[in-house]
C-alpha cells in the first residue's frame, strides 16, 4: 500500500510505538494504534489495536535521538508525515526522537 494512502486512512497521532526494528533496507514498527481516533469508530469497539507497519526498500534511514532504537517502549507518535518520498516520524518519551527515511510503500498488518 502507498504510504500516502496509509496516512490519509489512519490517524497515528497519540498512538504508541511498542517496538522499532531496522535492518539494512527494512523498517518495522509495532504500534498500539488509537482506534478511538479513527474515522468510523463506534463506542464499545476496541480502543487500541496492535498493528505492524513493514517498510521495504528503505533508503537514507536516519535515527535522531539521545536514546538507542532498542530503547523504544511505548513512545508516543507526535507526527507522521510524508513529503517528496521521505517519511518522518516524531516520537516523544522523556525526550524527542525523530526517524526519517525514504520509501514508497508499506505493509499494514493488524496483529
Amino acid at each position: 500500500m502507498k504510504i500516502e494512502d496509509i496516512i490519509q486512512k489512519y490517524h497515528f497521532h497519540d498512538s504508541s510505538v511498542i517496538e522499532l526494528f531496522h535492518d539494512s533496507n527494512r523498517v518495522q514498527l509495532k504500534i498500539d494504534l488509537c482506534m478511538w481516533k479513527q474515522k468510523g469508530y463506534k463506542e464499545g469497539e476496541d480502543e487500541l489495536k496492535e498493528v505492524l507497519l513493514v517498510f521495504d526498500s528503505v533508503a537514507e534511514y536516519i535515527w535522531d535521538s539521545d536514546k538507542a532504537e532498542t530503547e523504544i517502549d511505548y513512545d508516543t507518535i507526535l507526527e507522521l508525515s510524508y513529503n517528496d518520498g521521505t517519511l518522518k516520524i516524531v516520537l516523544a518519551d522523556d525526550g524527542t526522537s525523530v526517524i526519517t527515511f525514504q520509501c514508497n510503500t508499506v505493509e499494514f498488518i493488524f496483529v
